[in-house]
């Protein structure tokens, strides 16, 4: 059984209004019988049955996928369509596609419902979050702290190992080579400002 090009280009139409197709079905003359039969096949897999397609799309796409058809049901879709309005129709489906074909030869892209296109990827980047280190506080934030906390003249050390003592306590790993480092960077900067001072091993706040 054969399906007239009018019958295909209806089905063509009504399978783009109906199910929203992306890119649509293309029905002009350039495009062959052949050529509507397969986008009419491949949209017919994108159908569910909530979606109201007509009877005689319905038997289109069982005469192409070589189902059975009673033969009135054929006679019905080669007679029901009104050859005048479909021409006119057609016509102007054929002019408007040839202007898009003159602008820009596009690809030929999958069908699909334009429910199920993906969401575009926003073009704004979020800037990445820095990685936690589940401490609450650096070691030089440490070492700032003691300091500050401090009432009598602090050690070196002294200041160190309470450094360590505290990053420890905040969840950090105990380290004394870091956190006497970590003091060290404290101790330029604080004495920098007029903020401390250091005699020999020993600081005290001014």
């Amino acid at each position: 059984m054969s399906v007239k090009r009018e019958d295909l280009i209806k089905a063509a139409k009504e399978l783009n209004d109906v199910l929203g197709l992306d890119p649509q079905i293309k029905t002009g003359k350039r495009v062959t019988e052949k050529e509507l039969s397969e986008q009419i096949l491949e949209a017919a897999e994108l159908i569910l049955p909530e979606d109201d397609i007509s009877d005689e799309t319905i038997k289109v796409i069982k005469i192409l996928k070589g189902e059975a058809v009673e033969e009135e049901d054929e006679e019905e879709i080669d007679t029901e369509s009104e050859p005048e309005e479909d021409d006119d129709e057609v016509e102007e489906e054929e002019e408007e596609e040839e202007e898009e074909e003159e602008e820009e030869e596009k690809p030929v892209l999958k069908l699909v419902k334009k429910a199920e296109k993906p969401a575009e990827k926003s073009k704004v980047k979020a800037k990445p979050t820095p990685p936690s280190t589940g401490v609450g506080v650096t070691r030089i934030g440490a070492a700032a702290l003691v300091i500050k906390r401090a009432k009598d003249v602090l050690a070196i050390e002294d200041w160190v190992e309470r450094t360590d003592e505290l990053y420890v306590k905040e969840g950090g790993k105990s380290n004394l080579k870091e956190s006497r480092y970590a003091v060290n960077v404290a101790v330029k900067v604080l004495e920098a400002y007029g903020l401390i001072e250091v005699t020999g091993d020993k600081v005290s706040k001014l």
